[in-house]
């Protein structure tokens, strides 16, 4: 197997585990959006989701998921602004290499927006981790999470499609 034909495959792995993580954050994004329907002043004083009481447990764990998420993607996106670019420019074609450097373009903004995802947690964690500070927030956290995920799927699959034909590239040689 060529250098280049392992480094597609690494790529395509690592997609597939960032996929896994995230369904993970999802999973606890999902408790922030019941919090936040569940705050009225009926239910206000009786009932706290176990995963988000004033102790913030829930809030201390996406944080880590989407701290252990934030990590992945640099690590993942450096070695695709590296290894991969250098497979690309050196056993690829110059459309092949141009249509990497479209998609290695985003990866600033994806980085960005996972920041502004932290931003929002130490925000939350700083108003005391109560779950009135949830209830303002849930909402927008989980709008956030949910355009991320997207944001990372649409540019994972195009990357596919890339890796895709770079495989097939490679397989004519």
């Amino acid at each position: 197997m060529s250098e280049a034909l392992h480094i597609v495959n690494q790529i395509l792995e690592e997609h597939e585990q960032i996929h896994a993580d995230f369904q993970t954050l999802g999973q606890v994004s999902s408790d922030v959006e019941a919090a936040a329907s569940l705050q009225t002043d009926k239910t206000r004083d009786y009932f706290v989701p176990r995963s988000l009481d004033d102790q913030g447990r829930g809030l201390a764990r996406w944080r880590e998921i989407l701290q252990s998420i934030s990590t992945g993607l640099k690590a993942h996106f450096k070695k695709e602004e590296t290894a991969l670019f250098d497979a690309f420019k050196r056993e690829g074609t110059p459309d092949l290499e141009a249509a990497l450097n479209e998609l290695l373009s985003e990866h600033d903004r994806i980085s960005k927006h996972v920041a502004k995802l932290l931003k929002d947690a130490d925000d939350i964690a700083s108003g005391g981790v109560k779950i009135q500070v949830w209830e303002g927030n849930g909402w927008g956290m989980k709008i956030n999470i949910e355009r991320l995920r997207s944001e990372i799927e649409t540019h994972a699959e195009r990357e596919r499609e890339l890796l895709g034909k770079m495989k097939r590239h490679l397989g004519k040689d």
